[in-house]
C-alpha cells in the first residue's frame, strides 16, 4: 500500500472534478485534456501551499482502516 500527502489527494480530487469542465477555443466547447486538468490541479495546490498552508498539504493523508468482522 502506498501513502499520499493531503496535497496529492487534493490534486486528484480537483482533477477529477474538472472532468466535465469545458474550455472555449475559437467558439467551440471542448473538454479539458487530462494534462490540462492536472496542470490546473497542480497550480491550485501550489497556490494554496504559498498561502501559509494552514491545511498542512505536505502531511501524509491518513488512510481509512478496513472494516473488521
Amino acid at each position: 500500500m502506498f501513502s499520499l500527502t493531503k496535497g496529492e489527494v487534493l490534486r486528484y480530487a480537483i482533477a477529477y472534478a474538472l472532468r466535465r469542465s469545458r474550455k472555449i477555443t475559437r467558439g467551440l466547447k471542448e473538454g479539458l485534456t487530462e494534462e490540462e486538468r492536472l496542470a490546473v490541479a497542480d497550480h491550485t495546490v501550489a497556490q494554496l501551499k504559498e498561502r501559509s498552508d494552514p491545511w498542512r498539504l505536505n502531511e501524509e493523508q491518513p488512510t481509512a482502516k478496513p472494516p473488521t468482522t
